[in-house]
């Protein structure tokens, strides 16, 4: 090693965890195991941000943002279908199997939305806790029908 050269350390880059609001900015479509991939990790990356959340309502929508993704990661690629394109309409009638999870984790898309939007509502602490549970236990079964998704928190 040369006197005069000097050991720099590696520039790390920060993610970045800035929010945007559904349906703003580009999309790409990637499809097929790719595409699950992706969600997959977006899944696993909000879960642990949700993990990580001191605040309830953090909490709750960084859990909402993990379901979501992750039942994305299941829904066949391509062009949408006619009928309502929500990825809990999308999940319910493309894997019959999890329309229950469909429907208990759709009905919280409002308060959910409400929330990114920044109005105000409360979550209580225990509400927040048990919607991240049962967001692992459907993440758990996203695992097992991909093989991509960590263990649950």
């Amino acid at each position: 090693m040369r006197a005069d050269a000097e050991m720099q350390e590696p520039e790390v880059q920060q993610m970045d965890t800035s929010r945007t609001r559904r349906g703003s900015g580009s999309r790409t479509s990637r499809g097929g195991a790719a595409g699950s991939l992706g969600r997959a990790g977006r899944a696993e990356l909000h879960r642990g941000l949700a993990v990580a959340a001191p605040d309830p309502s953090e909490r709750f929508l960084e859990a909402y943002r993990a379901a979501r993704y992750a039942a994305g990661a299941l829904l066949a690629p391509g062009p949408r279908r006619r009928g309502p394109g929500d990825v809990w309409h999308r999940l319910a009638a493309e894997v019959p199997d999890l329309g229950e999870w469909a429907s208990a984790l759709g009905g919280y898309s409002a308060l959910a939305a409400a929330v990114e939007d920044g109005l105000p509502r409360t979550i209580p602490p225990r509400m927040a806790d048990d919607f991240l549970w049962a967001v692992g236990r459907f993440m758990d079964l996203v695992d097992e029908r991909l093989g991509v998704l960590g263990p649950a928190a």
